[in-house]
């Protein structure tokens, strides 16, 4: 076939693809019809491979895919028909086979999951695969679920050596290509083990020339025979290469100064554990640093630069003496958070914690003025933070939010009463400790800012104040167990009114539960808005049940009426606002029960026209009910006030009470004896 003849010249010359694509010698000198515009950019025609060929070329890459436990029951249709379009349509560069949890797949481009495991195949766009050039034109390999440290060792171990080595370039393609692939290696380096919080130097792996360094102490006489002969080849045949190792050593020295800065400054603000975490990392990568500083890869690139009185090589020397002094202190930071680790896990707030804070504190004081590192106000100030922090975690994590907002009210605020407890004896176990700083015999002082330290604690002791008042409002306009509690004509009215503020605050109610792992967070501060907003909508709410006492006691006439609709309200005592708005209706019961009063007295001295023979045991019959209906009166006002509570009007009404009382009982006293 005359197509199979062009595949089989393009994949031999395959800078001629697109032109053997469009021309075929058998044809040469034939007349060609003239070709439209469209026709002229149109994509070359596919290769036509028949069904035999096509099942040998899948096959082949079956054969080849390397995938942890890939079993020829994986390979599915829908591999074998992105396989086929893979070979029948050219244009497709690339083929990967990966497993997607546990279907195998393919697709004609790179997977989408970064963290995927794949084996690809790639080939330059347009050039056709056959049965015979397959496994000798085919590019494949398989990436693991690092993909960049995949390309990072693939460029370093195979594609960089034969680019070094290689005499195909003339010198000064040469030396741009090597420039070029240097930096290329050494930012790709970093990339990939930066993450990891590792330092990583690229060292090139060229050919050095075996100078020797002389003395430090002795520059180099270069009109000595050796030395002249040194200085000249390096700048005749070596300059290009020593301005790339200058290049990367200073690239280096800017590496290990990023690493040596971590040791002089510390942001964490998590527990003990992660602080000693922190300078174990660091330490880990000082001593991979000063191993590989160590190589023999490396002295050999500071040796030849040193032999030109290269300027870099007095700065990385003294890095080099920094990074010594930079290992003495992590592993001497490591010993002394190791002590104090030992002593954190003795912490177990909200419970009992005088004892160990006490210890924990004095040991903070003796690392204060032993450690050479945390002798400094700012770094031991880290160390107080981080109690502080590791404090926090552990009564939040006491406190079982969901369980409290679903219900659970009068437990939680009992447990959130207990953190906040903690917090205080943990500030002022800190007051008494640190009080012994002017005492002890050093050549510093104290100065460590309380409000950094308390910071947490503080945020966290409100957060706490802030889940008690939603407890408060939960028991105030959560949901009762009984109905029907509120009578009178208008009842119903009223039940249905307050349903609807019990409604609209668990709207509000379900608001806070959205959010609610952000209350206790004290690095978020969103919750502040979140809190506002609630204590607003509560607002509103107390606002309509202040609606709701009033519509009631419009109605109430009676101190029956009265004391019931109290009762009914009872709940509502918990809000201040609330508070003083039942208090005004209980006055205002108080008064109905003075205008009982009244109204008894004015009876008593009316003057009713009875039979004169029945004329004093009428009047005494009316005495003594109203002597009775007084008295019941007055122990339905006592009783309420032992759950109500007194008010102002109360002395003043009782004394008129006892007065009526007494005229009564005097006057049935005096028609007895008469």
């Amino acid at each position: 076939m005359e197509k199979t003849k062009k595949a089989e010249k393009s994949s031999i010359d395959p800078h001629r693809e697109f032109l053997d694509m469009d021309t075929d010698e058998e044809d040469f000198g034939r007349q060609e019809s003239p070709e439209t515009e469209e026709e002229h950019l149109s994509e070359p025609v596919k290769p036509v491979i028949d069904e035999q060929d096509l099942n040998k070329l899948v096959q082949y890459v079956k054969d080849l895919t390397m995938l942890s436990s890939i079993k020829d029951s994986d390979w599915n249709e829908n591999c074998h028909t992105i396989i086929r379009e893979y070979f029948e349509n050219p244009v497709h560069a690339l083929l990967s086979i990966y497993f997607e949890m546990d279907t195998l797949r393919a697709r004609l481009n790179i997977p989408e999951d970064d963290q995927i495991e794949f084996v690809y195949f790639l080939r330059t766009p347009w050039h056709i695969f056959t049965v015979d050039n397959f496994h000798a034109m085919v590019i494949f390999g398989s990436i693991n679920r690092n993909a960049m440290m995949c390309v990072l060792k693939a460029m370093e171990n195979m594609y960089a050596p034969a680019a070094l080595n290689s005499g195909e370039w003339p010198e000064i393609i040469r030396n741009n290509l090597v420039f070029n692939l240097h930096n290329f290696l050494t930012c790709l380096t970093e990339s990939v083990y930066k993450p990891m919080g590792l330092t990583k130097l690229y060292v090139p792996k060229e050919n050095l020339p075996d100078v020797a360094a002389p003395p430090r102490d002795e520059k180099p006489d270069l009109s000595k025979e050796d030395g002249q002969y040194v200085s000249n080849k390096l700048r005749e045949s070596e300059k290009a290469q020593i301005d790339r190792f200058e290049g990367i050593v200073r690239y280096w020295i800017k590496q290990i100064q990023e690493a040596l800065a971590n040791t002089s400054k510390n942001t964490t603000k998590g527990i003990i554990f992660d602080e000693l975490q922190h300078w174990t990392a660091i330490y880990f990568n000082l001593c991979c640093l000063h191993d590989q500083l160590s190589s023999k890869e490396i002295q050999s690139i500071l040796r030849l630069l040193e032999n030109v009185r290269s300027p870099s090589v007095d700065s990385f020397q003294l890095l080099t003496l920094q990074l010594h002094q930079g290992l003495e202190q992590a592993a001497s930071n490591i010993a002394y958070l190791n002590v104090l680790s030992e002593a954190c896990n003795d912490l177990k707030c909200p419970n009992e914690i005088e004892e160990p804070i006490t210890k924990i504190l004095l040991l903070i004081l003796f690392i204060w003025t032993e450690s050479p590192f945390y002798n400094i106000s700012d770094n031991i100030e880290i160390l107080c933070e981080i109690i502080s922090t590791q404090i926090v975690l552990q009564c939040k994590n006491y406190v079982d939010l969901q369980a409290i907002l679903e219900g659970d009210v009068e437990n939680g605020i009992n447990i959130l009463e207990k953190c906040i407890s903690c917090c205080k004896t943990y500030r002022i176990v800190y007051n008494k400790v640190t009080s012994i700083t002017s005492h002890i015999k050093t050549n510093r002082d104290w100065h460590v800012d309380e409000q950094l330290v308390f910071k947490r604690i503080n945020t966290f002791t409100q957060r706490c104040y802030d889940v008690i008042e939603i407890c408060n409002a939960l028991i105030v306009f959560g949901r009762r167990n009984k109905v029907g509690m509120i009578g009178g004509a208008k009842g119903t009215e009223h039940e249905d009114y307050c349903c609807r503020i019990e409604n609209l605050f668990y709207e509000n109610l379900e608001k806070v539960k959205l959010v609610r792992d952000n209350i206790l967070d004290v690095t978020n501060s969103t919750w502040l808005k979140n809190m506002q907003k609630f204590r607003d909508s509560v607002t509103e709410l107390e606002n309509m049940v202040i609606s709701l006492i009033d519509r009631i006691f419009e109605e109430v006439q009676t101190i029956e009426e009265g004391i019931e609709a109290i009762y009914a309200l009872q709940r509502f005592k918990h809000r201040e606002s609330l508070r003083d708005t039942l208090s005004t209706k209980w006055v205002q019961v108080w008064k109905i029960f003075s205008k009982e009063i009244e109204s008894c007295s004015n009876s008593m001295t009316l003057r009713e026209v009875y039979h004169p023979l029945l004329q004093q045991h009428s009047e005494n019959a009316i005495m003594l009910c109203l002597s009775k209906y007084l008295e019941r009166l007055f122990d339905m006002m006592i009783d309420a006030s032992d759950w109500i509570g007194e008010c102002a009007a109360e002395k003043c009404i009782l004394e008129q009470y006892k007065k009526v009382k007494n005229a009564i009982d005097n006057k049935i006293q005096h028609n007895d004896e008469i």
